[in-house]
């Protein structure tokens, strides 16, 4: 197997595939000390153009410090819309890692420097109020920015099947033969459509907040955000110091819901990127997506009932303050068009209207995001699904599924659905929430990259994993 090779001018020259090749170079990634390899690999916008419009993907790879080094580990980023590389700095760190394999990042088209496909809508300093609405609650307003985009980009060549196979092109220019994949939350989505097409070239893959092809998203979000909130509240009611502080955080949510519902209240706030004094109007679907943003992160999961303990006393400003920060940090991570050329041929499309009321009822987003979303794709050019998208499929390589069961966006029921794809595999059930992290989930990691045998690995330490205690003042 071929690897990085140093050239003795300083570049890291990997080429020969005969469509394709990249030159990567010694360069500083933002919160990076160490020097790492950096690239671009330039993909056809549309394979059926000759002489078409090139994509040019950003690429880092950290180096692996042995030589010669094991198979390489692509990380798979999350969204749909967000730049894989800057994840990077969050891989330097694990040395058994670092020690044996290189870490590879692309970001996928779409998203990174010269290929973003960006709508200036979702929210900005100048218009806060956008940041803690719902996603896509503009609905048919992305009409515009299909408009705009589609003056230099073809948005039918978006999509996760058209991404993979520019990752397979980068994995040939690289060198590399087989493969380690690690995907989270539209990551595994990502990973489970490569494992499909090019399965042969995967030694190992890690799944974590598992997306499968049957989650149509976002029509099980209202669902997935009710189940979250319904186990922290009885895990609060479970809690002596919680209850005794806040005993009906079901209660609180619904009266707060049933005030917005009724009127939407102004909330003064410090914004806590600008620090600068502002007054946002809370309404029921802000309310209700900040509360699913807040699901998402078992810390401040622990203190939604503070939050809706104080807001239904009228105080709103601590969580109109985290939600903004949280809404902000979703809308300017994502690129929104990317999302919605992959969701709108993946998964909406595939949304019948009359499920919308069945999926959302009793939930305390209702049916606000998936409308919103629905509306939005209704006028957005619409990328060509293979028939077979979602059909059952087999794949032989080991696969490592982990699930938060506080996870308000792809709970457990996905990560089994998964495991019909994949027979050698594992699938662990964590006490954290979306893509969960700790040091058990680190060792079972560490264990199978090395092991790549998900049978044996020892997952004892899952049941001793504790949350975060509630914070109750």
């Amino acid at each position: 197997m071929r690897r990085l090779a140093v050239a003795v001018c300083g570049l890291f020259l990997l080429a020969s595939h005969p469509a394709f090749a990249i030159t990567l170079k010694s360069c500083h990634v933002p919160e990076v000390k160490e020097a790492v390899l950096c690239g671009v690999f330039e993909v056809p916008e549309n394979r059926a153009l000759k002489g078409g419009r090139l994509l040019p993907l950003k690429v880092v790879v950290l180096p692996a410090r042995n030589k010669p080094a094991k198979e390489p580990l692509f990380f798979l980023s999350g969204g749909p819309g967000e730049a894989a590389t800057e994840a990077a700095p969050g891989f330097v760190g694990p040395e058994w890692l670092r020690k044996e394999h290189d870490v590879v990042f692309v970001d996928m088209r779409g998203t990174g420097e010269g290929t973003k496909l960006q709508c200036d809508l979702g929210g900005s300093d100048a218009d806060p109020q956008e940041y803690i609405e719902p996603l896509f609650h503009e609905g048919a307003a992305y009409a515009a920015c299909a408009k705009q985009l589609a003056k230099s980009a073809d948005l039918t060549q978006y999509t996760t099947t058209i991404a993979m196979r520019d990752l397979d092109e980068l994995r040939k220019a690289l060198g590399y033969g087989k493969i380690d994949l690690f995907g989270g939350s539209y990551g595994t989505r990502a990973a489970i459509v490569y494992l499909r097409l090019y399965g042969k070239n995967v030694r190992v893959a890690m799944l974590s907040g598992v997306s499968a092809l049957g989650d149509r998203s976002p029509l099980y979000h209202a669902a997935a955000a009710e189940r979250a909130f319904e186990i922290l509240a009885a895990q609060c009611a479970a809690d002596a110091a919680c209850h005794k502080a806040f005993p009906d955080p079901k209660g609180d949510l619904d009266a707060i819901l049933s005030r917005l519902r009724a009127r939407p209240m102004p909330v003064t706030i410090t914004d806590p990127h600008t620090h600068k004094k502002l007054t946002l109007m809370e309404t029921a679907p802000a309310f209700g997506d900040g509360l699913r943003l807040m699901l998402y992160d078992e810390d401040t999961g622990r203190r939604v009932p503070l939050l809706l303990a104080r807001a239904r006393a009228g105080d709103f400003t601590p969580f109109a303050e985290l939600a903004l920060d949280h809404g902000r940090g979703m809308k300017e991570s994502i690129a929104l068009g990317l999302l919605l050329s992959v969701s709108c041929s993946e998964d909406v499309s595939r949304i019948r209207p009359e499920e919308v009321a069945k999926e959302t009822a009793g939930s305390f987003i209702g049916d606000w995001r998936v409308r919103g979303q629905m509306a939005a794709c209704s006028v957005w050019p619409t990328p060509a699904r293979p028939a077979d998208y979602a059909a059952p499929f087999i794949a032989d390589a080991p696969v490592l599924l982990i699930s938060g069961n506080l996870d308000p966006v792809t709970p457990p029921r996905w990560g089994e659905e998964a495991r019909k794809y994949f027979p050698d595999s594992v699938h662990i059930i964590v006490p954290g929430a979306h893509v969960s992290g700790s040091d058990c989930i680190a060792d079972i990691t560490r264990r199978f990259i090395e092991t790549a045998d998900p049978k044996r690995l020892d997952t004892s330490c899952v049941a001793k994993t504790k949350l975060p205690p509630f914070v109750v003042k």
